[in-house]
């Protein structure tokens, strides 16, 4: 009787775990770059609490974090009083009136190991990538395996605002 009650405790235990974990974790961010503007670009519309770029050389070399972009909240702010955007698709230097925190942006070097991070209150999104010379954003090592070959196709609106739309990746034949 005991050997049941302990296994149906550890199972509680690791269901709880396995429910926790998928509640709280890392989302995939495609890093996309058109008509030399850098977009972020989320899987869907999420509360951002915060977002920054930085040099991964930065971090490496001098053990800084030195930021070549960040937007987010003054801690001693009361949280009751932040304004979170749900957003889906940012553009790298974009105004956000929410957030008082703001730093950059810094122009961006070609062939430069950056990282982004984007908090999203118990998620997070966060990717390395690269502008080449031809000015393409790369992800060498995307985070998650449906991210690989993704293609975007752009819509401008009258103002000339560019909105990414994920085209349905095709089954290889």
């Amino acid at each position: 009787m005991k050997t049941a009650t302990h296994f149906i405790r550890i199972m509680f235990l690791f269901i709880f775990c396995m429910c926790s974990y998928s509640c709280i974790g890392p989302v995939p961010v495609d890093v996309i770059m058109i008509d030399n503007e850098l977009f972020f670009v989320l899987e869907e519309e999420y509360e951002i609490s915060s977002l920054s770029v930085i040099a991964s050389i930065a971090r490496k070399k001098m053990g800084t974090d030195e930021y070549m972009w960040f937007i987010g909240h003054d801690l001693t702010t009361k949280v009751e009083k932040r304004k979170y955007p749900k957003l889906k698709q940012i553009k790298y230097g974009q105004k956000f009136e929410e957030f008082p925190v703001v730093e950059g942006p810094v122009q961006l070097q070609r062939n430069v190991e950056y990282s982004v991070l984007i908090k999203m209150g118990s998620k997070f999104a966060g990717e390395t990538f690269i502008i080449t010379n031809d000015n393409k954003a790369i992800m060498p090592k995307p985070r998650f395996e449906r991210q690989k070959g993704r293609i975007y196709s752009v819509s401008v609106d009258k103002d000339g605002n560019k909105t990414l739309i994920l085209e349905p990746v095709l089954p290889q034949k």
